[in-house]
């Protein structure tokens, strides 16, 4: 996916934006083919993205708006069927957590920038090399940025029990920020998540101790402000210190705590 192409764009419950990575033979009239294609397939092109790979091949990243009831597969099967394309890709944004580039950028409802993570990453190292209690500071700045995320998305689209997990697992994959596998009961505020990938862990390189507070607190934020009630998420696991994947609890927080309550997990 072309990560520098998507950002949040908003909510239509009757379409669905999907995402086509297509290599394609550089021969006169090939794009038009394929942009043909997806005209007859009522496929709206909301933008798109060309590379040229070879001097004979090409990649062209495009964003589709089509009805929900479209078969993706069999629709991307069609598009590798044309003479010209060689292989496609494709994936399906359940939310429509994309957006155009343009000046300035607008993520979730605010301006956005984009940055490499090392940047990000120098600022963490920074804090936990120079300043005292460097987890709380990165906890809380999560805290409430994972608030802001649930108040916006709950000003645009219908937000419950069956989609509050993959909405924000959308939000991480679509920031580049992680894959994340979230088991939470909405009963008992219990339960894990599982980040693969993460963009913390990775470029922070080894540790003693866990590095992903921010995400941590992010995670408690977007929980907290969702179901009403002071939630604690701590890390238990972390790349950083050697595992496959960072993991961290959710769980209800003591009941005279404040929502800036946060401890890490024992890890060691």
């Amino acid at each position: 996916m072309v990560r520098d192409l998507c950002m949040f764009a908003g909510f239509n419950e009757d379409s669905q934006i999907v995402w086509f990575k297509i290599t394609y033979s550089k021969e006169p009239g090939s794009l038009s083919v394929i942009t043909d294609f997806f005209e007859k397939e009522n496929a709206f092109i909301m933008f798109g993205h060309i590379d040229n790979i070879t001097q004979t091949t090409g990649e062209y990243s495009i964003f589709t708006e089509l009805k929900k009831d479209v078969d993706m597969a069999n629709l991307a099967q069609k598009i590798g069927e044309l003479e010209v394309v060689s292989a496609v890709e494709f994936g399906i944004s359940e939310f429509g957590m994309i957006y155009s580039v343009d000046f300035p950028l607008n993520v979730i409802g605010v301006r956005g920038v984009m940055a490499r993570a090392l940047t990000i990453v120098d600022i963490i190292k920074t804090l936990n090399q120079s300043v005292p209690h460097a987890e709380g500071l990165l906890t809380l700045s999560g805290l409430r940025g994972g608030s802001h995320a649930a108040k916006y998305f709950k000003s645009i689209m219908p937000i419950d029990n069956s989609n509050f997990a993959s909405m924000i697992a959308e939000l991480y994959r679509a920031v580049g920020w992680g894959i994340l596998e979230i088991e939470c009961d909405p009963e008992t505020y219990e339960g894990r998540i599982i980040v693969k990938d993460s963009f913390i862990a990775d470029v922070y390189g080894a540790s003693d101790q866990p590095v992903c507070a921010f995400m941590s607190g992010y995670f408690a934020g977007y929980l907290t402000e969702y179901f009403g009630k002071n939630i604690s998420v701590r890390e238990v696991s972390c790349k950083a210190t050697g595992k496959e994947v960072c993991e961290h609890v959710i769980s209800l927080a003591p009941s005279r705590a404040n929502q800036e309550y946060q401890l890490r997990g024992d890890t060691r």
